[in-house]
């Protein structure tokens, strides 16, 4: 399958009822899906961005939305639960993909039932995303295709034992969301090993590392495994 590369249209930034792949803004969910909370504060989490998987994409006709908490800071929790085997080829035990998301969510559902959801204060500013299909996979934020490793391969092979996993898109490093003029701080860990405001007008997701979504090939109960390099 080709893959498609995530653009930011520069041209204008004013979200539309017709958007649904965007970083920031208000997320685009289904109407009985509550915004998620952060199970280690109790605090709504923070819109991140979401992707409407396209055409020719096993996942066509799904869109996958990120949320993560940015009330709280916690050692050990800054990015998603690494499996504690060899993690290429590795089967993903049933219920870690649901139990792991603690201070972090993803939310999968089909893209016609989305709506832009009044309800979610905006932090991060809202930019549209344009999926341009390419040839190859270029080291780019890109949705399908295959994954551009800065390590080694640490791809899943299964989940549950018997649901093949594949690759759904990648977010570079150093990925910054910039926040509106109102959004608070994002709690991070200071150098004593405290939880301490940013002094920075951006966000970072799971450290700012690169990231790497892998789904599984189940439409009907379709999961999501996270994993970051560095």
């Amino acid at each position: 399958m080709s893959g498609y590369v995530l653009k930011i249209d520069e041209t204008e930034q004013q979200q539309k009822e017709s958007d649904h792949s965007f970083i920031g803004g208000q997320p685009r969910l289904p109407e009985d899906r509550p915004i998620p909370h952060c199970q280690l504060c109790g605090t709504e989490q923070t819109f991140f961005f979401q992707v409407a998987f396209p055409e020719g994409h096993l996942w066509e006709g799904l869109t996958m939305a990120v949320f993560h908490c940015t009330s709280c800071a916690h050692e050990g929790e800054r990015i998603p639960e690494i499996l504690p085997v060899p993690l290429k080829g590795a089967d993903i035990p049933k219920g870690f993909l649901e139990s792991y998301q603690r201070n972090f969510k993803i939310e999968v559902f089909a893209t016609k039932d989305g709506m832009v959801r009044k309800d979610y204060q905006e932090k991060i500013q809202f930019k549209r995303w344009i999926l341009e299909a390419v040839n190859g996979d270029p080291e780019a934020n890109k949705v399908g295709g295959k994954p551009n490793w800065l390590l080694e391969d640490e791809a899943p092979a299964t989940y549950d034992g018997k649901v093949p996993m594949f690759f759904l898109m990648q977010l570079m490093e150093d990925f910054q969301f910039e926040i509106v003029e109102d959004a608070p701080p994002q709690m991070q860990i200071g150098l004593r090993g405290n939880p301490e405001p940013s002094q920075e007008r951006y966000y970072e997701l799971f450290l700012a590392n690169q990231l790497y979504f892998f789904g599984t090939e189940e439409k009907s109960d379709p999961l999501v495994y996270v994993l970051t390099q560095i």
